[in-house]
C-alpha cells in the first residue's frame, strides 16, 4: 500500500485517521474501522488508499451495499486524477467482486463495479459482458416479461434521456421515479460517467449498460451522472452521437445545494469547520475568481486541476462555484436546442413529486 499523506487533512481528520489506524492494530479484520478509513481518504482525493481500504472492508464483509457504492466512486476518482493505479490491488478487487458474484449471482452491481475493475485493467470486452449480464439480471427482475420475447444481446437500447446536473439537486430521486414507470428501463446504474471518464471505450461500451432490447419497442431508458453539467466538452461529446437526447435538469435553491455539497463532499468534517465567518469569507473572494475558475474549467481544465488544492482549502469556494447555474447551463444551451431541454426546481419535486413527475412525463412524451 502507498504511504499516505495526511498533510492537507484537518486536525480533526488526521485524529480520526490516527484513532483508526490504532484499532485496525487491535481488530484489523474490521469492515467497519476499514470503510471509515476509506471515506476520509476519499474526501482527501486520495483515492488508491480510499480503494485500498473499500477492498478491505469487502474483504470481510461483502454484503455491505454502500460499501460497493462507494468502491465505485473511489475507482472514477482514480481515472479523473490519472493516478497510477496498483495493478496488485486492481487483481485484487477483481478476485473480491468475482467471488463475490459466484457468492450473489442476483446482486447485479458487483458486475457493474466489476466492469469498472476490468476497464480499468485494459479488458474492455469482458467489462462489456460484466455490464450486460447485469443489465440482463436487473431487467429479469423487474421486467421479466421481456426476457422470452425481446432479450437478444446483438440489439440495444439507446438512451434517450440524461439528467446531467446538478449535483445535490434531487437527480437520484428524479432517476428512482422515472424507472418506476412501466415504460421507463434504467440503465445498469443511475450514473453511468461515460462521457467524463471512459468515452474513448467507444460507444458499445457505452451502450452495453443499457438494455438489450430493439429501439423499436414501446420502451425507453436513460441515465443520470451529475456532474456531466459541470464539466468542459461533455455536451460535445454527446451532440456528435446522440443529438436529439433530451435533458432533465433540476436546479435548487443555490445556497441550498452549495452547503448540501459541502457536507457531502467532506462527511468527516464535522458542522464546526463550516462558520459563519468562513462563508462570508469565501462569498466575498468570488468576485475576483469567477472568471478565472471558469475559464480554466472550460478552456484549460489542467491550469484548473493544477491549482484545485488551493481552492478547496478555500472553505465553500467550489461549491458555491457549483451552484452558478448559467455559466455551466449556456454552453449546454449553445449546441442543444432549447426545446430539448425540461428545467425543474428541485423543491417542486421535492414539494409535489407527483405534479413534478407529470410534467417529465409529458416531455418524454410518456403517458401519466
Amino acid at each position: 500500500m502507498p504511504l499516505v499523506q495526511i498533510n492537507a487533512m484537518s486536525d480533526r481528520e488526521k485524529q480520526l485517521v490516527s484513532h483508526y489506524q490504532k484499532a485496525l492494530i487491535i481488530k484489523y479484520d474490521s469492515s467497519h474501522i476499514h470503510e471509515k478509513l476509506a471515506i476520509i481518504y476519499q474526501s482527501q482525493f486520495q483515492f488508491q488508499e480510499a480503494y485500498y481500504h473499500y477492498l478491505k472492508s469487502l474483504q470481510f464483509d461483502t454484503h455491505n451495499f454502500k460499501t460497493y457504492w462507494n468502491l465505485k466512486f473511489a475507482l472514477l476518482g482514480l481515472t479523473w486524477s490519472n493516478e497510477k493505479i496498483d495493478s496488485g490491488l486492481l487483481e485484487e478487487g477483481v478476485t473480491i467482486l468475482r467471488e463475490t458474484i459466484q457468492n450473489q449471482p442476483n446482486f447485479y452491481f458487483a458486475r457493474v463495479v466489476l466492469g469498472i475493475l476490468l476497464t480499468l485493467q485494459g479488458k474492455s470486452e469482458e467489462a462489456i459482458d460484466s455490464y450486460q449480464a447485469a443489465s440482463y439480471q436487473q431487467i429479469l427482475i423487474s421486467h421479466p416479461q421481456l426476457m422470452e420475447k425481446q432479450w437478444d444481446f446483438n440489439q440495444k437500447l439507446q438512451p434517450n434521456f440524461l439528467i446531467p446536473g446538478f449535483i445535490r439537486c434531487g437527480t437520484t430521486s428524479l432517476y428512482s421515479f422515472l424507472s418506476t414507470h412501466p415504460q421507463v428501463l434504467p440503465a445498469v446504474d443511475k450514473e453511468v460517467h461515460f462521457f467524463g471518464n471512459f468515452s474513448e471505450q467507444g460507444i458499445n461500451y457505452y451502450l452495453a449498460h443499457f438494455p438489450s432490447i430493439s429501439n423499436s419497442t414501446n420502451y425507453i431508458t436513460g441515465e443520470a451522472t451529475p456532474i456531466y453539467l459541470n464539466s468542459p466538452n461533455i455536451a460535445k461529446k454527446i451532440f456528435a452521437i446522440f443529438p436529439k437526447m433530451k435533458f432533465i435538469i433540476l436546479l435548487r435553491n443555490p445556497i441550498d445545494r452549495a452547503i448540501s455539497s459541502y457536507y457531502h463532499q467532506h462527511p468527516a468534517s464535522g458542522q464546526s469547520k463550516l462558520t459563519q465567518s468562513s462563508i462570508t469569507e469565501t462569498i466575498e473572494k468570488i468576485p475576483s475568481l469567477i472568471n478565472q475558475w471558469f475559464d480554466w474549467l472550460f478552456y484549460n481544465p489542467l491550469l484548473l486541476l493544477e491549482n484545485y488544492q488551493q481552492y478547496i482549502k478555500c472553505v465553500l469556494l467550489p461549491d458555491l462555484l457549483g451552484s452558478l447555474y448559467i455559466y455551466y447551463l449556456k454552453e449546454w444551451m449553445s449546441i442543444f436546442p432549447r426545446e430539448q431541454f425540461l428545467i425543474l426546481k428541485s423543491e417542486d419535486l421535492f414539494d409535489d413529486p407527483s405534479a413534478t413527475m407529470k410534467e417529465v412525463y409529458s416531455f418524454m412524451n410518456l403517458p401519466d
